[in-house]
């Protein structure tokens, strides 16, 4: 009975500190089954238009082994509406219409309804990872100068970085239109993530606009790895 009892306990060790691994296969796996190049612009055009989306932050819950592996569903297709690439971090993810905890673990997500792009600030939100191949991971590694491309199959509107900055959760005010002031009435890209591992924080990314043209998949894909 104790040689079994031991057994268990080392298997039930094993399953625990595998867990993470387990959620960074299922996450990567994710972002895998999101191809976005099979939507045509104006499937992207009309998942803008449709209802029954919510951008409330406060039922956003944080990413974590159970979410990820026990309450993963297929991700929302007709909340996709655009794309996200950051060369610079080799950064490529689907941009999904309103704030819903699933959708977030297939890619970034609108904080503010009715955003355009290349209008306005328009503000994404992603779950931060230790691993920088998914999802926000390695937003904090973004430099001054990047670029920032996002899309909606039919313009490629790109963006470079002139601040970055580290603020308490409560900075609501940051997504907001007027912040267009400090890039001198140009249109904003807004990035957001968790701090780290430290609670009541964000990250935020902030690119000026800097150009709008046709799209390809060529020039959205350019400087990738």
């Amino acid at each position: 009975m104790k040689k079994f009892i031991a057994i268990v306990i080392i298997l039930a060790g094993v399953v625990f500190f595998s867990m993470p691994k387990i959620s960074e296969l299922l996450l990567e796996k994710n972002s895998e089954e999101v191809k976005i190049e099979h939507l045509s612009d104006s499937e992207l055009e009309k998942n803008a238009k449709s209802g029954n989306k919510s951008y409330d932050q406060s039922k956003i819950d944080p990413i974590d082994v159970n979410g990820v592996i026990l309450n993963r569903q297929n991700a929302d297709m007709s909340k996709i509406v655009g794309q996200l690439v950051i060369p610079s971090i080799n950064k490529n993810i689907a941009i999904f219409d309103g704030l819903e905890n699933n959708n977030l673990m297939y890619g970034a997500c609108t904080m503010k309804p009715s955003q355009k792009m290349g209008l306005g600030n328009y503000s994404i939100a992603g779950h931060y990872m230790k691993n920088d191949k998914l999802l926000f991971g390695g937003l904090m590694n973004v430099k001054m100068g990047d670029s920032i491309r996002i899309t909606n199959k039919k313009n490629i509107y790109e963006y470079e970085v002139f601040k970055t900055l580290k603020v308490t959760d409560d900075r609501v005010d940051l997504i907001s239109d007027s912040k267009i002031t400090e890039s001198d009435g140009k249109a904003i890209v807004s990035l957001m993530t968790c701090y780290y591992d430290e609670a009541g924080y964000r990250y935020f990314v902030i690119g000026k606009f800097k150009k709008l043209y046709p799209y390809s998949q060529s020039k959205m894909l350019e400087g990738l790895n």
